[in-house]
């Protein structure tokens, strides 16, 4: 019977199985797919197969119905997580049966997706490719439920098509990226911004106003050329000494037009030098280079000062620039053998980055966006490798997905690009990754080196787990790569691509995106804190030099256990999957390294998860649970319980001054003249106030200075509300306010306009030390 129940249980489980839907597949995407294109996948099935336009078909709700869910699920983050780790099963049953109308997703649904000259961003694609970057962009910010944003969408893209490669078109669907419209401001629809100046378009929304708006602001080059200049430009200028030109030749009544001469010039900006020629005035060197053409491309010679000279045939900005482009270089093609070696060479020596692209079929467009990096990275090789035909090679490197951009660097490592494979955003991912020469992409083979033979694998391991489709990971990489740049070969950086390699992901239960894990040989840690280069360098340096203890059954009874009256414990007690404290972690890190500086005072964590019976035994039942066991307390009976829910550093540090003996006197009327005014001992005052906010969040600061300078320098502390009079004598008129008494018969000190404890610490020194000096010099 048992045998039977066992087998109708797999039955079931495989029949299910068999039948659960894949939906990349079902969507007709690729696992890495993003927004864009999840969306723009779902409304061509959407237009095709809702039900509205097949209502002879019986199965066509139910058919929507599945194709709903499947983009329900991918498009949001956290469900797509979930889906892609535990597939149907992670995701919750429950759906909603309604779907909008079938002229909804024709007319109201993503304006600009089909459109490949105007680039869709969402919120990571617009902080990476606009505002980390100085290219001009002109960006509609939009609602589809707008009808004025309609209206506008044929101009639009009328003149992303007549703009392209002049400037970049972008569009923002504020119902998608509602948070990115209100970080840049943008109160109704449609709205037009110039980047990166953030200049507003206030004119009539027509294709030829909104053109030479942009026309006008796009500052680029255009040479008048004469005889003279010509060999003077060419032989003397450094600048255009090796540089190939594109001339417009003016002849009587043919010449192209200033605007077709501007956009050439910038969709050839750093390129090619682009000039005109007046053939009335100067008709020999127009004779010379072109004869009867209107424009000619002269092609640099390396070893003579003749070049060649080409004919341009197209008259059209495109046709030019596309012309042009076919002249100069392409990049170099690599086979196997070529690949092999240039991989060696960076390994063992060469400084020379590579950037490569991979590609199958037909590259034509691609090559000619290729054409431009040269310009944009002087110091990098550019190469391509053909998959088709070096298909052991691409699966070697896990290429999943065409074309594909990837920088090789000194060292050997390597990244891969997720972003869009423009020239700018290429050229602008090259140069970052080409100098984090510590950071590099983790394969399956390599992590398990790492994690098994840790004595061997070259130091500490700080590995961020991504998908290329999770907004905040496409945010994270850039400060990932940044923080890389601060350590040397110590601490190694790697990234795993959780949709190439998910079967890793799974095995180390990797359940959101980005995770983020130093691996110090046997000890690993889980990054929390902010995402920026700056939060993930302190993270690293306080994991290799923690100035938290950690306590476990072991050492917590022979220390805070059998504490003598001299020391106080400040205890952590935490488990590593609890939410908040994730969120205190690195603040207490940080609140370590403000006392450090405190005798006595020791900062400590309990994990409670691998220490449970520890911390059952203290009695600990939820947290995280923070406890101080102060100075003169007798073992562990005697603690005092933080209960406020605010856990940042200097809020824990103003608690911890209260059970710490202070330095600092109160200061009256009466104390203040017999001690401080004329006082041969030097005497640093705080003026404050008590509902002031900035003085309370001040005073442990001043504690702490006031224990540094103990023994060379006194410390009191003035009411001002109690002693409205003295502090009106002192010239004290804001809160806080720092006076330093040093060989003065006055009530009038010498303010010290800072509320940094080091900076207090290093001005009383040095005039300390000023004065000594002067003393001697006098005797």
């Amino acid at each position: 019977m048992l045998n039977l129940k066992l087998c109708l249980f797999l039955a079931s489980f495989l029949l299910s199985s068999a039948f659960a839907e894949d939906y990349y597949e079902l969507l007709g995407i690729a696992k890495n797919a993003d927004n864009r294109e999840i969306r723009k996948a779902f409304k061509k099935l959407a237009v095709k197969l809702h039900p509205d336009k097949n209502k002879d078909d019986p199965s066509a709700h139910s058919t929507f119905i599945r194709l709903t869910k499947a983009y329900e699920v991918l498009k949001d983050e956290e469900s797509r997580k979930k889906y892609d780790l535990y597939g149907e099963e992670g995701i919750k049953s429950s759906q909603s049966q309604n779907y909008h109308s079938w002229s909804y997703y024709q007319d109201n649904f993503g304006i600009y997706d089909d459109d490949p000259e105007i680039i869709t961003l969402n919120k990571a694609d617009f902080e990476q490719s606009v505002l980390n970057s100085n290219s001009l962009w002109f960006i509609n910010f939009y609602s589809p439920m707008c009808s004025h944003c309609h209206l506008l969408a044929p101009a639009w893209r009328r003149l992303a098509r007549e703009l392209e490669g002049v400037v970049r078109i972008g569009a923002v669907n504020c119902e998608d990226d509602w948070a990115l419209c209100r970080q840049e401001n943008v109160r109704s629809y449609p709205s037009l911004i110039m980047y990166p100046t953030r200049e507003r378009y206030n004119g009539d929304r027509n294709e030829e106003e909104m053109k030479s708006f942009v026309l006008k602001r796009r500052q680029v080059e255009v040479l008048n050329i004469g005889s003279e200049t010509w060999d003077t430009f060419r032989q003397k200028e450094e600048i255009y000494r090796d540089m190939s030109w594109l001339l417009f030749m003016c002849h009587d009544d043919s010449c192209p037009d200033s605007e077709t001469r501007i956009k050439v010039a910038a969709m050839l900006e750093g390129l090619v030098a682009v000039g005109v020629v007046d053939c009335a005035t100067d008709g020999s060197l127009c004779d010379r280079l072109s004869g009867d053409s209107n424009v000619v491309f002269w092609e640099h010679q390396k070893y003579s000062s003749d070049g060649i000279v080409h004919k341009i045939i197209g008259s059209d900005a495109k046709d030019i620039a596309r012309e042009t482009l076919a002249f100069l270089p392409d990049a170099i093609a690599l086979n196997g053998e070529d690949f092999e070696d240039m991989q060696m060479q960076l390994r063992i020596g060469s400084t020379s980055p590579w950037l490569v692209y991979f590609y199958i079929g037909d590259s034509t467009y691609q090559d000619l966006e290729i054409k431009k990096l040269p310009a944009l990275l002087p110091s990098i090789r550019i190469g391509k490798v053909h998959c088709g035909r070096e298909s052991k090679l691409c699966q070697q490197m896990h290429i999943n997905r065409y074309p594909v951009f990837a920088v090789f660097k000194p060292g050997g490592g390597y990244e891969i690009h997720h972003g869009r494979e423009t020239a700018h955003d290429v050229a602008n991912f090259a140069l970052e990754s080409s100098s984090a020469t510590n950071l590099r992409i983790l394969t399956p083979s390599d992590f398990m080196d790492m994690v098994n033979h840790p004595e061997s694998s070259g130091g500490a391991w700080f590995v961020d787990f991504y998908a290329p489709w999770c907004p905040p990971c496409m945010r994270l990489l850039p400060e990932f790569r940044k923080a890389s740049r601060h350590f040397d070969s110590a601490v190694n950086f790697g990234t795993i691509d959780c949709t190439v390699h998910i079967n890793l992901c799974r095995q180390y239960n990797i359940r959101s995106y980005p995770t983020t894990i130093l691996y110090n040989r046997s000890n690993i840690h889980q990054f929390h804190g902010g995402h920026t280069a700056d939060d993930l360098v302190e993270f690293v340096q306080d994991m290799l030099n923690p100035a938290v203890t950690k306590l476990t059954d072991e050492n917590f009874y022979k220390t805070v256990g059998k504490k003598s009256k001299e020391n106080m414990w400040l205890v952590d007690y935490f488990a590593p999957w609890c939410g908040p404290c994730q969120q205190l972690a690195p603040q207490w890190r940080k609140l370590a390294k403000m006392i450090d500086s405190l005798p006595n005072v020791h900062v400590a964590e309990v994990n409670c998860e691998e220490y449970g019976e520890l911390c059952m035994e203290q009695g600990v039942r939820s947290y995280p649970t923070i406890r101080l066991y102060p100075f003169g307390g007798e073992g562990l009976s005697t603690f005092a319980i933080y209960s406020s829910f605010q856990r940042d550093a200097r809020t824990l540090r103003q608690w911890l001054y209260n059970f710490i003996p202070s330095p600092v006197e109160n200061l009256t009327p009466e104390t203040f003249e017999s001690k401080v005014v004329g006082s041969k001992d030097t005497w640093l005052v705080d003026f404050y106030a008590p509902w002031c906010g900035h003085c309370v969040a001040f005073a442990p600061e001043f504690q702490q200075v006031a224990q540094k300078l103990e023994g060379r320098a006194k410390s009191g502390k003035v009411d001002c509300d109690a002693n409205r009079a003295l502090c009106q004598r002192a010239g004290v008129s804001a809160y806080p306010t720092v006076m330093l008494y040093h060989n003065t018969r006055s009530y009038r000190g010498e303010e010290i306009e800072s509320q940094s404890g080091d900076y207090i610490i290093s001005y009383v020194e040095r005039v300390m030390k000023k004065s000594h000096h002067s003393s001697h010099d006098e005797f």
